[in-house]
């Protein structure tokens, strides 16, 4: 079974790491997350809530990675 790590370094902040039981899962934490940091909703349509995580990502020493990794790897 396969489990997913949200990992974040925003410059400023301590590194978050994150498991997940789905990429969903993570990828509705890396949505709260840059919801949380904004003050913003995130928009409903995919493409655009997409957009603006890269758009918050898009800074010196700040980025995000969700990987699938074996169940007993953490």
């Amino acid at each position: 079974m396969t489990r997913y790590v949200l990992f974040i370094r925003d410059h400023g902040a301590a590194d978050t790491l994150d498991f997940h039981p789905d990429q969903k899962s993570a990828q509705r934490a890396l949505q709260d997350y840059v919801t949380e940091k904004t003050g913003q909703t995130m928009p409903s349509d995919p493409h655009a809530a997409e957009m603006a995580i890269a758009s918050y990502f898009d800074r010196d020493r700040t980025f995000f990675a969700i990987a699938g990794v074996p169940a007993g790897a953490n």
